[in-house]
């Protein structure tokens, strides 16, 4: 195999990973292979997310780790590469995580950990205390954009900065095209009549079969309506004009980026040291603007691809004005520029409580 450069060839990389998967491995159940699968870009020591993100901060990669681990029901995957063994196969597939065709775009990274999270009532319907959603959420477009939200606050502490830089930058992070692609799979690969319900399999069909229905490979009838299915299972009103009632979906995702926000920047700069003092507190004083701006764009992008299908699901302008600031709301970010011992102990806290959603 190659690393693949369109949909077709993706479509076939995965088919040929879940067919070693089977022989090799004895994974017969396409639930195993999608949880194996993801564990090649999410999650694990041999993941490409964990080789990225050690080269930035060891640390920060086992903490990302155990988030994924938290977030995707508690089960480390189970490693492919003995039945990978002899075959280029996992840096393939490594290789071909943002695929661009023609104009057209997706992460299969995170479409298969949508896909696994799916599968878990738990993970798709109970919030995850102190974090804004879901695990579905959380593993899809709320960990993009509510990341997304809180970089945007922390660059604003050093300057002025537009938020259409988390939907267009050089480094493929949180609100881009194939991201935010991703994200829509991740509820739609599947899922029959329901979005972001649970993955249906076709009897002797498997995670390939199902991606295949869903991109414009042979019938183009569910990516033609996926940014207006995704946009209604966020609780938007659909027409062929668009979402009809952008305001409440903007209030009520807003809210939810917001409060991932802080949790991002808690778990991952606060620990690290990279937003300490003073800087803490500044940050948080961003972070309903810059979650109010990001959960706009969200939602007027998902209202435009309704109304032009099959467009891609790509953040265009105008976009809005960088917000004022306000007082920081969140005693976690206030306490983190004084006592970052506390915020430790309430993390720790929270880690227990997450540790009872799957009792």
């Amino acid at each position: 195999m190659a690393k693949a450069t369109s949909f077709g060839t993706v479509v076939a990389l995965i088919r040929a990973a879940e067919d070693l998967l089977i022989k090799k491995a004895g994974q017969t159940s396409p639930l195993d292979r999608v949880s194996t699968l993801r564990g090649v870009y999410y999650g694990t020591e041999w993941s490409l997310d964990y080789k990225v993100e050690s080269a930035r901060s060891q640390g920060g990669a086992r903490i990302r780790n155990v988030g994924f681990l938290t977030y995707t029901g508690g089960s480390l995957p189970a490693d492919p590469r003995p039945a990978f063994s002899g075959t280029t196969l996992l840096a393939d597939l490594q290789a071909s995580q943002s695929i661009h065709d023609r104009g057209r775009g997706i992460d299969i990274g995170h479409m298969l950990i949508g896909l696994e999270v799916r599968a878990s009532q738990v993970l798709r319907t109970r919030n995850f205390p102190g974090q804004g959603g879901t695990g579905l959420e959380i593993v899809t477009w709320l960990g993009d954009l509510g990341g997304g939200a809180a970089n945007l606050a922390r660059r604003r502490i050093l300057r002025p900065t537009g938020v259409e830089v988390i939907f267009h930058n050089r480094t493929s992070d949180y609100g881009v095209m194939d991201n935010l692609e991703g994200d829509a799979a991740g509820y739609l690969v599947g899922c029959g009549t329901t979005p972001g319900g649970p993955p249906q399999y076709p009897p002797g069909k498997g995670i390939a079969d199902v991606l295949a229905n869903y991109l414009p490979l042979g019938s183009k009838a569910e990516w033609a309506q996926r940014a207006a299915r995704f946009a209604s299972a966020l609780g938007g009103t659909v027409s062929a004009k668009g979402i009809g009632n952008q305001a409440a979906p903007i209030d009520k995702l807003a809210d939810k980026l917001y409060e991932f926000a802080v949790w991002y920047a808690a778990t991952r700069w606060v620990p690290s040291g990279e937003l300490l003092g003073p800087a803490a507190e500044k940050a948080c004083q961003h972070m309903k603007g810059a979650a109010r701006e990001v959960a706009t764009v969200f939602v007027t992008t998902l209202s435009s691809a309704i109304a032009h299908p099959p467009n891609a699901i790509d953040a265009a302008g105008p976009y809005p004005g960088q917000s004022a600031t306000g007082p920081c709301a969140s005693t976690l970010l206030k306490t983190a520029s004084t006592n970052v011992g506390a915020v430790r102990q309430q993390l720790d806290q929270w880690v227990r409580e997450l540790g009872h959603l799957f009792q």
